[in-house]
């Protein structure tokens, strides 16, 4: 074969690979419903060899897209769409739909979010989404193309919270907040539509474990974005090395500042103890103590965040496992904002999401020592519970409750 016979072979086999039909699963191995990205074809105009990162499970690996770079879909059989998902490596910068045949512009996407999506004005059979940014790289760990027609309830739409929250939910790692809380998340984010902002101490250093929590999160019925804090995932050795490694008295300070920033009725939070002697949740739980019981009230502490949000205490303070005025859930009654499934399979649904921790030994049960049913009340100012069966029993309902999109 002559040299240019094998330069042309080889620029042709480049070419079909770049086009290789997409394929996109949901946790359990099939895409979910109104995810059409299997009947797409996507070519890049830069990055081929990381095209199919896009449409992998998981978030190990991504595609890179320069300064205008773009990704062309073209949707198969007849089908059309009528939005785009994203889940990004990194926090993105503006992106563009654009209509393939027309150059009509379809959509935008100016978020901040690692998860979102962009709605198209009209329905398209090809279409153009392009790095709309001058100088900056975006970095695209899954695409998923929707459907036209009624938006599917896993595309991700966050907002940002609104007035006090109903619940703050202090979670040390992502996947702390289903493990060791179980349907607490289905249950009052997504059934009684409280609204519940989670606060996390570890994750924002990991791309991939963000993208999954916001996945659990959304499929969990929370609509409220949480707020991811950046300690480092390491110094789990020992108390003193957590301390070293967080830095003094800085796990009160991040856990003070959320409660004055979200001002919440109620705070959850997990074991005394560190659930199984963990020492980052022994920091967290201490730090949360301290804030509810001391410090977010105190307005000597942390002046600059005192004088930006004001001081504030929450009304009850509840730790998982605490063995004082106990209230014990029964996260496998029905619920209908999910189709009649239970909290605890929805819990158990999203910690698959948590594709990344599902080597260790650790899984959403409602039994044994770890007893994701089981919150004592810490501390009131509203006094103690009567009915046992309610994180909110003495308080007023909110009144500027908004219900998920």
């Amino acid at each position: 074969m002559s040299m240019r016979r094998k330069i042309a072979v080889f620029l042709l086999m480049i070419l079909l690979v770049s086009a290789l039909p997409a394929v996109s699963l949901a946790a359990d191995g099939k895409a979910p419903e109104g995810d059409i990205t299997a009947n797409c074809t996507l070519e890049v105009s830069c990055d081929r060899d990381h095209r199919n990162a896009m449409t992998k499970e998981g978030y190990a690996s991504y595609w890179t897209g320069k300064p205008g770079a773009s990704v062309t879909v073209k949707v198969k059989n007849g089908k059309q769409a009528g939005g785009a998902a994203f889940s990004f490596h990194s926090v993105p910068g503006p992106l563009r739909v654009e209509d393939a045949a027309t150059g009509e512009i379809l959509g935008e996407y100016t978020g901040v979010y690692e998860n979102g999506s962009i709605l198209f004005t009209a329905p398209s059979s090809a279409f153009r989404i392009i790095n709309a940014s001058e100088t900056e790289e975006v970095e695209v760990s899954k695409l998923q193309i929707i459907a036209e027609g009624e938006i599917p309830g896993w595309v991700q739409r966050w907002r940002v919270m609104e007035g006090d929250a109903d619940m703050m939910l202090v979670s040390t790692h992502p996947d702390d907040e289903l493990l060791w809380f179980g349907g607490m998340l289905p249950y009052y984010a997504g059934e009684l539509k409280k609204k519940v902002i989670v606060v996390y101490m570890v994750g924002g250093n990991s791309p991939k474990r963000k993208n999954e929590l916001l996945d659990g999160l959304w499929a969990c019925g929370v609509r409220d974005y949480p707020d991811i804090g950046y300690f480092p995932d390491k110094g789990a050795s020992s108390y003193n090395s957590t301390i070293r490694n967080w830095g003094e008295g800085a796990a009160q300070l991040r856990v003070t500042q959320m409660i004055r920033k979200y001002r919440p009725a109620v705070v959850v939070t997990q074991d005394i103890k560190g659930e199984y002697g963990h020492f980052h949740h022994i920091v967290t739980v201490e730090a949360v103590i301290s804030a509810v019981t001391e410090l977010a009230a105190d307005p000597a502490y942390d002046p600059d965040s005192a004088a930006e949000h004001g001081t504030f205490a929450p009304s009850k303070l509840y730790l998982h496992l605490y063995k004082q005025n106990v209230i014990t859930f029964d996260w496998r009654q029905p619920l209908s904002a999910f189709n009649g499934e239970t909290g605890l399979s929805v819990a158990k649904r999203a910690f698959k999401m948590h594709i990344s921790q599902q080597t260790g030994k650790y899984h959403v049960n409602d039994s044994g020592k770890l007893d994701c049913r089981l919150f004592g009340l810490y501390w009131s100012s509203v006094g103690e519970d009567a009915e046992h069966n309610d994180l909110f029993e003495n308080i007023p309902a909110s009144p500027d409750q908004t219900a998920p999109q």
